[in-house]
């Protein structure tokens, strides 16, 4: 029976696969610094929003010889601040911070960046 169900499959054109389906897309979200050129040596926040209740979020921030990470939970509204030091960054070279939300099967994806300017 198996093969004449191939065999039809081929007639007909048409191929069964054992595929998975495909990971949903992202959906977008919100994310901006409190500050957005930060002196050496101070703090700013990226404020996340427009995310799952309780989402798990993820910051990575690429400056120009490492990256920086920080977790948080968001709140039950969707948002989130996470707090970066901003000690010796090169001034004036643009740090792009990257956002990950995720919840069950849901992810959230946006990016922000800051520009550190000298103490």
């Amino acid at each position: 029976m198996a093969a004449g169900l191939a065999a039809l499959a081929l007639i007909s054109g048409s191929v069964f696969t054992d595929v998975a389906p495909a990971a949903a897309a992202p959906k977008s979200c919100s994310a901006k610094m409190s500050i957005s050129q930060p002196r050496q040596y101070s703090n700013t926040w990226v404020e996340v929003s427009k995310v799952g209740s309780k989402a798990k979020v993820e910051t990575v921030a690429h400056y120009k010889t490492t990256k920086t990470k920080k977790r948080a939970t968001a709140s039950t509204k969707g948002k989130a601040s996470l707090k970066y030091y901003i000690s010796g960054a090169t001034p004036n070279r643009t740090v792009k911070v990257t956002v990950t939300a995720t919840k069950g099967k849901t992810t959230w994806k946006c990016s922000t960046s800051f520009k550190p300017r000298r103490k």
